[in-house]
């Protein structure tokens, strides 16, 4: 029972300082875009300009997209179709949620297969992206963030509390509040 708490105290910890860093990691690279950008801009305006910020400003978007897609599926805020949540009991409707949860971790995990493959090739490839960053090492991010998120989900489809007890996560509404959707209690 102890090693039960404890592995939980340390995935729990684990899980926590993984956030931090999601969080720490999209806080410098939308400030880095934005900042890049407009650099961009104001120079372009003077007649100069930097001839490799458009490929580090796509590598940021990129890398951007996953890392936000990672914290997305983490927070069971990721994109999904929920036709069936509103005609099934909770019991059943755990299970599916179970079943959801397990095949896109599945999927996710053949795209991280699939993301390997893509990096092999650009390894292959010897191209660059921008300055001298290969571009396997900028798309490397996607088998990274696909593997995350398969973790994510299997995670949360093997819980032993199931996911969310049959209940998905209330939809965002403009702003990042949840809607009334929710059951009250």
């Amino acid at each position: 029972m102890r090693v039960t708490r404890a592995l939980a105290e340390f995935f729990g910890l684990l899980s926590d300082a993984l956030t931090r860093l999601e969080e720490l990691l999209l806080t410098l690279l939308l400030f880095g875009l934005m900042g890049l950008g407009l650099t961009q801009i104001i120079l372009r305006n003077t007649g100069v300009a930097l001839p490799w910020a458009d490929g580090a400003m796509r590598a940021m978007v990129l890398w951007l997209a996953m890392v936000a897609g990672v914290m997305a599926a983490g927070k069971l805020r990721h994109i999904r179709i929920n036709l069936i949540e509103h005609w099934l009991p909770e019991k059943p409707l755990a299970w599916v949620n179970r079943f959801s949860y397990a095949m896109a971790g599945g999927v996710s995990l053949m795209m991280c297969w699939y993301g390997l493959e893509m990096v092999a090739l650009e390894h292959e490839f010897g191209a660059f992206a921008f300055l001298r960053v290969p571009t396997w090492a900028v798309h490397f991010i996607i088998p990274i963030g696909f593997a995350l998120m398969a973790a994510r989900f299997f995670a949360v489809a093997f819980s032993p509390r199931g996911p969310l007890s049959g209940k998905a996560a209330p939809p965002m509404e403009i702003g990042g509040t949840p809607s009334g959707r929710e059951t009250q209690g």
